[in-house]
């Protein structure tokens, strides 16, 4: 008789994670239900992949679905076999804490999916400083090669490097899709990223920002990411705002950082901006005996010698965020980074949607960063008169349409729809309002269009992205 794929229900027929995924048959799913989840049973979990293949996703999303490891261990260990066919999904993990790899996740030698989880306020620490430690959420290393897509990996701490990823030991996979924000490295490397050791990964339409690197001995290095002996393909990220050092040491490469680079890094199609370090080189920094592999980049203010390899595609020009302030790092029509990628896509194994959900190419040309401004370029910028605007973008569960002129309307009318064009909210916003919360927490991870209107008169559209 053949054995079908079973759903097994957390806590309605299990009281914990691991009991349902120890009575678990191979291809079953783990069915999480909304809550917080902590506790024996509810942290360390981990399977033998050689014996079955599992899918353990929470039942409505990452924002009603925690574990919460209260500092006592990580959520779950990869490291039996696990591959494609094994997936954690639409997970929340705080307060993972280890002394070794891998904070809330740590993967060796396996290649399982991580898809749409948040990893925040997680640490890896250590007793010295060892190569066998680090990556505060997630740690990947010994041949391991999985794909980490569409997380938010954020607030993340570990003691030597990765405060937010460690990729280490001949690592390789796609890291794609993915917000890395205000991790930190407090010794040695990658606020964000530590790519070390032959290590290989992909690294593909990530917003790296306000990530830090910094060391007591040297400041640290790469904010944002640093790779070390190895040579990750680092294609259309937008890296800003990151930095390294502190009072006494300023660190390197507050941006990216790169060492002992053979393997030779290649960085394409990246916004590299704003970054900080008190070195000298803010935004990139790599040996003076290096070349760099580096085009259609626009990099801020550094390495003259960057702006002179042939055929002249990197830039120094202010690439025109939305709204960095309140995270929105979408380019504004007008931006010199729009139309500006490479012409060639070819074996950058660029995904079909950029960070937002639109397009990644759009006008028949890439842009650079991790966002595609999906308007022709025939359109002005946001001017100073534009009359409103939305924030969060993406966003988890609270939107907000804000009036910035407040301008009198009469019967402002506000509408949602998602991607199928379905109206999931109709509401209405006083003319006197200024800011107008819009709770969207329920609904599913997708791409949305909102609309605002006076008297059926269409007066504002924007697309946003719910994650």
């Amino acid at each position: 008789m053949l054995a079908y794929p079973a759903i097994l229900h957390v806590p309605g027929e299990h009281a914990t994670i691991q009991a349902a995924v120890d009575a678990a048959s191979d291809g079953d799913t783990v069915l999480i239900a909304d809550g917080t989840y902590s506790g024996v049973g509810n942290r360390g979990i981990q399977w033998d992949a050689t014996a079955k293949h599992l899918v353990i996703r929470s039942e409505n999303g990452r924002d009603h679905c925690i574990i919460d490891c209260q500092g006592e261990d990580r959520a779950f260990l990869l490291n039996q076999g696990q591959d494609r066919r094994d997936v954690i999904q639409g997970l929340t993990i705080i307060r993972g804490k280890v002394f070794g790899p891998g904070g809330a996740i740590c993967i060796r030698s396996a290649s399982p999916r991580i898809l749409n989880c948040v990893m925040e306020n997680n640490s890896s620490f250590c007793i010295n400083i060892d190569s066998n430690y680090g990556g505060g959420a997630m740690a990947v290393y010994d041949s391991a090669a999985p794909l980490i897509q569409g997380n938010i990996i954020r607030n993340n701490s570990s003691c030597v490097d990765g405060g937010g990823i460690k990729y280490d030991l001949f690592s390789f996979g796609e890291l794609v899709n993915n917000i890395i924000e205000g991790n930190t490295s407090m010794t040695m490397g990658g606020g964000g990223i530590s790519i070390n050791q032959f290590s290989a990964p992909l690294v593909i339409n990530n917003l790296i920002i306000y990530n830090i690197s910094d060391s007591d001995f040297n400041g640290g290095e790469g904010g944002g990411i640093s790779s070390s002996h190895s040579g990750p393909l680092i294609i259309n990220n937008t890296i800003a705002f990151n930095r390294t050092g502190n009072f006494f040491h300023p660190g390197r490469g507050g941006g990216i950082a790169i060492s002992k680079w053979l393997p030779q890094p290649v960085i394409r199609n990246c916004i590299i901006w704003s970054n900080e370090s008190g070195s000298g080189s803010n935004n990139i920094q790599f040996e003076w005996d290096q070349w760099m592999d580096i085009s259609y980049c626009n990099v801020e203010e550094d390495l003259d010698h960057i702006f002179d390899l042939l055929p002249h595609t990197n830039m120094d020009s202010p690439p025109k965020f939305a709204d960095p302030d309140h995270g929105d790092f979408q380019l504004l029509p007008g931006s010199p980074s729009v139309n500006k990628g490479t012409p060639d896509t070819t074996g950058l194994y660029l995904p079909s949607q950029d960070l937002a959900g639109g397009k990644r190419i759009f006008e028949n040309r890439v842009d650079m960063g991790a966002y595609e401004c999906n308007k022709p370029t025939g359109l002005q910028a946001i001017s100073p008169e534009q009359e409103f605007r939305v924030y969060p973008n993406p966003v988890s569960g609270q939107l907000f349409l804000e009036n910035l002129q407040s301008h009198i309307h009469h019967g402002l009318q506000v509408i949602i729809c998602d991607a199928s064009g379905k109206k999931i909210y109709d509401g209405k916003m006083e003319k006197y309002d200024r800011i107008t919360p819009i709770s969207i927490g329920k609904q599913a991870n997708g791409l949305y269009l909102l609309i605002v209107l006076s008297q059926g008169q269409v007066l504002y559209t924007q697309k946003f992205v719910k994650n």
